[in-house]
């Protein structure tokens, strides 16, 4: 088996196979460096579905005005 045989013979067996759920499939070289499909068993309780990114950005609070005078807001520091 081709390394490419393998990852569809792993791809294949993991929208198909009954024991989906519970494992994964992945490519494995041999030491005569053909390749064939390793069986994973995956811990229990572990999530096998996709994590879609359900997050929103906030809008920031407004700021308030900088309540100090423009010839302090605008220098550059203490000796500038």
């Amino acid at each position: 088996m081709t390394r490419a045989e393998a990852k569809h013979a792993a791809s294949t067996n993991a929208r198909e196979h009954p024991d989906r759920q519970t494992h994964r499939w992945i490519p494995k070289e041999e030491q005569d460096g053909s390749w064939t499909v390793a069986k994973v068993r995956m811990p229990p309780g572990m999530r096998l579905d996709p994590l879609k990114t359900t997050t929103e950005a906030k809008p920031e609070p407004p700021q308030p005005d900088d309540p100090r005078p423009a010839n302090i807001r605008n220098a550059p520091g203490a000796w500038g």
